[in-house]
């Protein structure tokens, strides 16, 4: 009988013992994995100055480095604007952001404008501003500054009708600095208020989008993110065969900073692995697959691409790389310059249980 107990309590050992690989849990929660660092292969900054008609914020200021102005059209089909008290535009401005006092001037619009396709260059996505940064009349209607929380600027009949027949109106800064207004995209949108016997009329707002302009893009062989003018930072690693037929458990990703620049405190970083070969900033993507918030002082940064590294796992020729971003890349001004060569994939996998 005391054979049979010792013989069952060896037995009961032998099955509680996991397959090989996969017996451990360590301090990640999974199991004690192998962990390799893939080489880099390459590195560098893709940039393009996409539309921003479809920003929560309109970025409106300048510096030494970037000029963004914002476009306005309001629906003024009406014909009856007599007898007014006031003709008014009100501008909120969004205080999550490290905002400027900042003096602007206001112009007619002399061209039409694609709201979700305006650049600094383009007015739509096949043809050109006949000057870049937008076309409006010499003169200027009015200025203002955005001082406050909120800034109103009053108009004239003379000035409602050159409104009413141009095409919009632009902002543009006049001091240096930056100012987010929100857009028409969340609850406290630019609005243009006619006032006629204590009654106040809101005209429409039926387009909004900031353009923006740098005066010196990265250079290719640089790495930089960056937002407003969007900055791209591909990377790439090279394979190592010792992965083939792994599990991956973890995947960090690794790089620092240089320098940096932001109307806030902090920044979110996002990663998307090419989907096909490398062709430029346009070559198709996969939906993101890493997203964190960091402080924008921050000097190292380290995100968990394990999706990426399991699909070049199971397809070793998908290994196209990744783009790096400042997400979303529409929502402000901000960059960060990255130290190159500081990319760093380290690799956690699990070999698959050996046979009984």
């Amino acid at each position: 009988m005391k054979r049979l107990w010792i013989n069952l309590i060896l037995f009961l050992f032998a099955c509680n013992k996991l397959p090989l690989g996969e017996e451990e849990l360590n301090e990640r929660g999974y199991f004690e994995a192998i962990t390799i660092n893939l080489p880099l292969n390459v590195s560098f900054t893709e940039s393009k100055a996409i539309p921003l008609g479809t920003s929560q914020n309109l970025i409106l200021g300048k510096n030494g480095k970037y000029q963004s102005r914002v476009i306005l059209k309001f629906s003024l089909t009406d014909t009856s604007y007599q007898g007014l008290d006031q003709i008014k535009l009100t501008l909120f401005k969004n205080n999550n952001f490290h905002n400027d006092t900042l003096k602007f001037s206001i112009y007619v619009l002399t061209n039409e404008f694609s709201e979700t396709e305006a650049t600094w260059y383009k007015k739509d996505n096949t043809e050109l501003w006949t000057s870049p940064g937008g076309d409006f009349e010499v003169d200027s209607l009015r200025w203002g500054e955005i001082k406050g929380d909120s800034c109103v600027v009053y108009f004239n009949y003379i000035d409602l009708g050159k409104i009413r027949n141009g095409k919009g109106i632009i902002l543009i800064p006049e001091d240096t600095g930056f100012c987010a207004l929100y857009a028409r995209e969340s609850g406290n949108s630019p609005r243009l208020q006619l006032v006629k016997n204590g009654v106040i009329n809101s005209a429409p707002l039926q387009a909004d989008c900031h353009i923006i302009h740098i005066d010196t893009l990265p250079n290719y062989w640089e790495n930089w993110l960056g937002s407003g003018v969007s900055f791209r930072n591909f990377v790439k690693f090279t394979y190592n065969t010792v992965l083939n037929n792994t599990k991956a458990v973890y995947g960090e990703l690794t790089f620092k900073a240089l320098n940096h620049y932001g109307m806030r405190d902090s920044i979110e970083i996002g990663v998307k692995y090419l989907k096909k070969p490398f062709t430029g900033f346009d070559t198709e993507l996969s939906s993101q697959i890493a997203l964190k918030k960091f402080a924008l002082s921050d000097t190292i940064f380290t995100l968990d691409v394990v999706q990426y590294v399991q699909r070049i796992i199971e397809y070793p020729d998908s290994n196209f790389g990744m783009f790096v971003y400042l997400s979303p890349e529409n929502y402000d001004i901000a960059n960060i310059e990255l130290v190159t060569g500081s990319h760093q994939l380290k690799v956690g996998y699990i070999r698959p249980p050996e046979e009984r």
